[in-house]
C-alpha cells in the first residue's frame, strides 16, 4: 500500500517520567528538525493523535486521549515552563490478529492504527468484509481507517479513497446516527478536494445528528468552508467546536490547537497586508476568534500572537508629514496647532505599511510602523529597511 512519508516522532505515544528537556523535545521531532519548528510539531503531532480518538473501541478512544493529554502537558513544560517531570501517554498493545465480533474488530483495527500501522489495519477490515459481508460495522470500521490514515498522512493511494468513500456512503445508509461515519465521509471529501461537497454534507449531517453533533464535525464544516473563502462561516464552525470540546479537556485542547491554525492561515494568506478599514475589521474580527479559540494550548496562542499585536496596532494613526515643518508649527503656535497637524497628517498604521512595500527606501514614518518583529512576523517577511538620505 502506498503511504505517505511521515516522520516517525509522530507515532510515539509514550514518555517515562521524570524524562530530561532534550527527551521532551524528541517527543516532537527536536533534532532532527531544529528548535524554530516546534510550535509546528507540537500542533502536527496534536492534530495527529485527535484524529483516533474517535474510534469505535471505547478502550482505544481512551488511549488516545491519553496521548492527547500528554502532548499538552509537555507542551506547557516546554513552552511555559511548567513543572517538569511530565510522563504518561499510552502504548500499543496489538493483540491477536483473530477477531469474532465487531467490538474484537474495532480493537484489533484501533490498535494498528494507533501504531500507524495501517497495512494491517487495512487487512484486518478487509478481512471481516469478505468474512460478513458489507454491513454497517464493516464499512464503517473500513471508512474510519481510511479517512484516519488520509488525514494523518499515512495514506495517499487514490484507490483507497475511492474504497473509503464507498464504505462511509454505505455506513451512513445503514446508520446515519452515527457520528463517526459523517466525520469518515466529510474527511475524505475534503481530502479529495471536493470542499463544496464536504460544506453540505456537514449541513445534512446536522440535520440527521440534531443535537448530538461532535466538535470533530464543526471542525470539518470549518475546514470545508474556509477552503471556500467563507471566513465568517469558518468562525462559526470554530467557536462551535471548541465549545462542543469543552466538556473533554483533554480533547478541546487538540480541538482549539486546529481551529486557531486553520484560521490564522486563512488571515495571513488572505487579509495581509491590509488594503482598506474593511479588511483591517475583518482581520481584527477574524484574530480576535482565533485568539479565542487558543487559549490555554501553547503552540497555538504562540502562533496567533503576532496578529493580535498588529491587529491592536494596525488602526493607529502615524505622523506622515515633514517632521521639520511639524516642529516648526509647533514651536511658533505654542504647541497649540500640535494636536490638530498630527491628525491632519497622520494615516493609519497599516496605510503606510501597505503604501511603503514597494518602495526601495522608506521614511520615518514606515520606518516606525514596520520596524517592530511582530509586524514582520505577522506579514511573514524580513524587510531590510533604509531611511530616506541614509
Amino acid at each position: 500500500m502506498p503511504a505517505a512519508t511521515r516522520e516517525a516522532w509522530i507515532s510515539t505515544s509514550t514518555l517515562p517520567r521524570g524524562s530530561s528537556y532534550d527527551t521532551m523535545l524528541g517527543f516532537f521531532g527536536i533534532p532532527p528538525d531544529t528548535i524554530d519548528r516546534l510550535d509546528d510539531n507540537i500542533g502536527k503531532k496534536r492534530r495527529a493523535w485527535h484524529q483516533k480518538t474517535n474510534s469505535g473501541n471505547p478502550v482505544g478512544r481512551e488511549k488516545a486521549k491519553k496521548v492527547v493529554k500528554l502532548i499538552q502537558d509537555l507542551s506547557q513544560t516546554l513552552k511555559r515552563g511548567a513543572p517538569e517531570g511530565s510522563g504518561g501517554g499510552a502504548a500499543a498493545e496489538i493483540p491477536a490478529s483473530v477477531f469474532q465480533t465487531l467490538e474484537e474488530l474495532w480493537r484489533i483495527i484501533e490498535e494498528y492504527v494507533f501504531a500507524d500501522d495501517y497495512d494491517q489495519a487495512l487487512r484486518a477490515a478487509r478481512e471481516a468484509t469478505s468474512r460478513w459481508g458489507v454491513t454497517a460495522g464493516t464499512a464503517s470500521a473500513y471508512a474510519w481507517v481510511v479517512a484516519t490514515g488520509f488525514n494523518n498522512g499515512r495514506i495517499a493511494h487514490p484507490s483507497l479513497l475511492t474504497e473509503g468513500m464507498q464504505a462511509a456512503e454505505i455506513a451512513i445508509r445503514a446508520q446515519p446516527g452515527e457520528a463517526r461515519n459523517w466525520e469518515s465521509k466529510i474527511s475524505l471529501l475534503l481530502a479529495s478536494s471536493r470542499a463544496p461537497e464536504a460544506a453540505m454534507a456537514t449541513d445534512e449531517a446536522e440535520r440527521y445528528l440534531g443535537g448530538n453533533m461532535t466538535s470533530q464535525l464543526y471542525i470539518l464544516r470549518a475546514r470545508a468552508t474556509i477552503s471556500l473563502s467563507r471566513p465568517e462561516d469558518a468562525m462559526i464552525a470554530a467557536v462551535r467546536a471548541v465549545h462542543m470540546a469543552l466538556s473533554d479537556p483533554d480533547v478541546a485542547t487538540a480541538v482549539r490547537s486546529e481551529a486557531t491554525d486553520l484560521l490564522v492561515r486563512w488571515l495571513s494568506a488572505n487579509l495581509l497586508p491590509i488594503k482598506s478599514s474593511a479588511d483591517l475589521g475583518h482581520y481584527v474580527e477574524m484574530v480576535n476568534t482565533a485568539a479565542w479559540c487558543s487559549y490555554g494550548v501553547p503552540e497555538a496562542e504562540d502562533q496567533v500572537r503576532v496578529h493580535r499585536m498588529w491587529a491592536a496596532n494596525a488602526g493607529k494613526r502615524v505622523f506622515v508629514g515633514s517632521w521639520n515643518l511639524r516642529s516648526m508649527f509647533a514651536v511658533c503656535t505654542g504647541f497649540i496647532s500640535l494636536p490638530i497637524h498630527n491628525y491632519a497628517r497622520s494615516s493609519p498604521a497599516w496605510q503606510v505599511f501597505v503604501n511603503g512595500l514597494n518602495q526601495e527606501k522608506h521614511d520615518l514614518s514606515f520606518f516606525i510602523v514596520a520596524r517592530p518583529e511582530y509586524v514582520q512576523r505577522a506579514h511573514n517577511i524580513r524587510l531590510t529597511l533604509q531611511l530616506d538620505g541614509s
